[in-house]
């Protein structure tokens, strides 16, 4: 191993000094020739019985790696790529002479790989071929650091139907189709994309079903597209063909055919007035719907259920057509908001279109969130927050609380309002604006709560200093002494 590192190290330092001290080699080293000139795409060896090709190939060596007793045919496709048609070619190698002769039968190159022309070449018009040395494990062309250039021997043959010659003549082109939706309901428009490569090619491109054909369209930019409504129940295999409007100049060419199902929808949600729903619809609590659910087996029941729900729901039969129908279903008032589905099922559950196309089993929907209810902190939930339940916020219950400043309710009987009233503090003084506005009872409220309160607390010192005094002397604890002389 450390021998063919440092081997490949240094044919790795050689060729890069090599690259850098001689121009780099032309990817096409000259014209290979085949013999016969001409031939089938069918015949069991497609392209003659030998190649001749007019130099050798790349003479290095890499311990038991080489690049010369091996050789392979590609052909160029017509959107630049290469694909091995012959691979593996021994026969008359090694390759290292001025000329070599390649014999293409299969006896003379045991291990060969041959791939079917007619997947390749898939259309008339010219196509190059280009054979390269490929080394003697996998059969891949030598890398750039060991021989620069990319060096090949190149043929161009021409085909038309099923037969080749070698020549030039008109480029040959690619055909690609697609449709969508692949799968349709009845009516549903379809729409056909043909993709023709290269994108130069000029011409129309028609759609067709067997011998009939759907419809046609030109082709612009490389695309021609097509939409029909028009394709009736059951499985349709679409070919695409390109006819060239100048048939010197480009190749015609055909597509492999693309399987469109048109079948009616596997299951319909309908609301009660008869309109179908859009898929996976938004259903209200307590909305009632009709499903209709095709491609079931006739006469058998099925039952129906909610995803993440424990309401009943009747059973329904499939008619003679494997039609299941359930007139009425509610959405429960107790559904929990988001993604559910109808589930509907007999023992195996509900396929559709008699095994064609997916198993249904569900019909998707969605319930939206609750609408919000009254606030948890209103008045009727939280009796703290109550002024009627809490007397010391109702300013009916508490005298100190009047924001009305009438002196009458003022329980010190000052008439001149001195106290709660328009005094100077709360009253319309400057310093306490108009205070008798406030919800609270402003500042002459205060100042006749402390009045109040003040006056109260005077009187109760007064009589309990009268009261100690009385109990005091009562019993003794408490003398005078004699007046002085």
């Amino acid at each position: 191993m450390i021998v063919a590192a440092c081997a490949a190290l240094a044919a790795g330092l050689v060729a890069l000094a090599v690259s850098q001290s001689q121009p780099a080699r032309a990817a096409s080293v000259g014209e290979f020739t085949m013999s016969p000139g001409n031939g089938r795409l069918s015949d069991p060896q497609p392209f003659g019985s030998s190649i001749e090709i007019p130099g050798a190939c790349p003479d290095f060596t890499l311990e038991e790696l080489n690049w010369n007793n091996f050789v392979s045919l590609y052909v160029v496709k017509p959107d630049g790529t290469e694909q091995t048609v012959l691979g593996m070619l021994s026969s008359g190698a090694p390759y290292t002479g001025a000329v070599s002769t390649v014999s293409l039968a299969a006896e003379d190159n045991p291990g060969a790989g041959v791939t079917d022309p007619s997947t390749v070449l898939t259309g008339d018009g010219t196509y190059e071929l280009r054979l390269r040395c490929v080394d003697n494990f996998d059969g891949q062309p030598a890398d750039e650091v060991f021989v620069p250039g990319d060096p090949y021997w190149s043929q161009k043959i021409t085909v038309t139907g099923d037969n080749w010659v070698v020549g030039e003549g008109a480029v040959s082109t690619g055909l690609s189709f697609a449709a969508q939706p692949s799968d349709a309901e009845i009516g549903e428009a379809v729409r056909l994309t043909a993709t023709v490569a290269p994108a130069e090619a000029t011409g129309t491109v028609a759609f067709r079903e067997g011998a009939t054909t759907i419809g046609s369209a030109p082709v612009s930019g490389g695309k021609a597209e097509l939409t029909t409504s028009d394709l009736a129940r059951g499985r349709h295999d679409i070919v695409a063909a390109f006819t060239p409007d100048d048939t010197s100049q480009w190749g015609a060419s055909e597509s492999a055919p693309f399987t469109v199902s048109v079948f009616p929808a596997d299951f319909e949600i309908r609301d009660a007035s008869g309109e179908r729903l859009p898929d996976t619809p938004e259903l209200q609590r307590g909305q009632t719907v009709e499903l209709i659910v095709r491609g079931c087996a006739p006469g058998t029941a099925y039952a129906m259920s909610m995803r993440g729900n424990d309401a009943k729901f009747p059973d329904a039969t499939a008619d003679a057509e494997g039609v299941v129908t359930w007139k009425s279903l509610t959405v429960p008032e107790d559904a929990v908001a988001g993604r559910t589905a109808w589930d509907f099922e007999a023992d195996k559950a509900c396929r559709a279109n008699g095994g064609v196309g997916a198993t249904v089993t569900s019909a998707p929907f969605t319930v939206p969130e609750p609408s919000s209810g009254p606030s948890s902190g209103g008045p009727t939930d939280d009796p703290s927050g109550d002024p009627t339940d809490d007397p010391t916020d109702d300013p009916t219950d508490d005298p100190s609380g009047d924001p009305s400043g009438d002196p009458s309710s003022d329980p010190s009987g000052d008439p001149s309002g001195t106290a709660g009233g328009i005094g100077t503090a709360g009253g319309t003084g400057t310093s306490g604006g108009t205070g008798g506005t406030s919800p609270t009872g402003g500042l002459a409220s205060t100042g006749s709560q402390v009045a109040l309160f003040g006056g109260l607390g005077a009187v109760l010192l007064t009589a309990g200093g009268v009261f100690a005094m009385r109990f005091a002397r009562r019993n003794g604890l408490l003398g005078f002494g004699q007046p002085g002389a």
